[in-house]
């Protein structure tokens, strides 16, 4: 068996979750904050955590890109994007799936919904 390579990213311990939480949040906040009152319905709040996810993973690929850059680390720099950018897609991909097999309900683009019966 081969021995383990070190990973081109050298982030501290606990730095990533860390700036996962705080871009989670942060984004979190502004999308609740861009409804409209009176709004709340699951696809409104489906759309507020893909956006809290996407905002969370952007912050963290984007800190330890920045980190590499410091370094002088091109190699890191680009896993942390690269790394970003997949999570972003998958994060994506995931919630159109959840979306349309919610319900029997299909959502548009930003979150409105529709039923099957009148997409046709």
């Amino acid at each position: 068996m081969r021995a383990m390579r070190k990973l081109p990213v050298k982030v501290k311990a606990g730095e990533m979750p860390a700036n996962f939480v705080r871009g989670f949040v942060a984004t979190g906040l502004l999308a609740a904050l861009q409804e409209p009152a009176g709004r709340a319905t699951p696809a409104a709040g489906r759309a507020v955590l893909k956006q809290a996810l996407q905002g969370g993973t952007a912050l963290a690929a984007g800190c330890a890109a920045a980190d590499a850059w410091q370094r002088q680390d091109l190699r890191g720099m680009l896993v942390a994007v690269a790394g970003g950018a997949a999570g972003l897609v998958a994060i994506d991909y995931l919630a159109r799936k959840s979306a349309r097999g919610s319900n029997g309900k299909r959502e548009k683009h930003l979150g409105q919904e529709e039923t099957q019966e009148s997409a046709a």
